[in-house]
């Protein structure tokens, strides 16, 4: 009973970090020993007021195991695209791409890739073909906090060309 409580408390004190995949990972960690915790006890006091129902036990525990597995799940699949360097939930690189597209003086995005440093930090790579225009550096930094405040991608590197020559890496099939 002193497990459910302490477990329980501490769950709760990662309760509010659920936006970081390891924080998410804690807590449902903590939960799921919670919920064992939580089964044992209800199990052996049925047990012992029923002196019987030896089924208990083992039942609770296959509920249990559904619990996590159920929630396990999402958190295997996040960390699985992150380990694959999938674009982060919440970003639509399609928008991206839209939007770097409509900044000034740009013909054409090719190269985009975005991907999640860690659970809370995204990284995008990408050229732009821009022939013209304003100080290079007064662009980029723009883009780059423009990228940060649209869509929180917070570490950007840019690779501006003039599109005088070809871009081995512009058409799509290329990775």
């Amino acid at each position: 009973a002193i497990g459910v409580v302490i477990n329980t408390l501490t769950a709760l004190l990662f309760l509010r970090g659920q936006h970081d995949l390891n924080v998410r990972g804690a807590f449902l960690h903590m939960v799921a020993d919670a919920a064992v915790s939580a089964a044992v006890v209800v199990s052996a006091g049925l047990m012992l007021l029923t002196g019987g129902l030896q089924w208990l036990d083992p039942a609770l525990s296959l509920v249990i195991v559904a619990v996590i597995l159920s929630g396990a799940w999402g958190l295997l699949r996040e960390s699985a695209a992150m380990a694959m360097d999938a674009a982060p939930p919440g970003i639509d690189v399609a928008q991206v791409r839209s939007w770097l597209a409509a900044r000034p003086g740009v013909r054409e995005v090719h190269d985009l890739h975005v991907w999640p440093l860690s659970t809370t930090r995204t990284a995008l790579t990408a050229h732009l073909v821009r022939p013209s225009g304003e100080s290079p550096d007064v662009f980029l930094a723009d883009t780059a906090r423009g990228l940060s405040e649209t869509f929180g991608i917070d570490h950007a590197t840019l690779q501006v060309e003039t599109g005088e020559l070809d871009c081995d890496l512009a058409p799509d099939e290329v990775v």
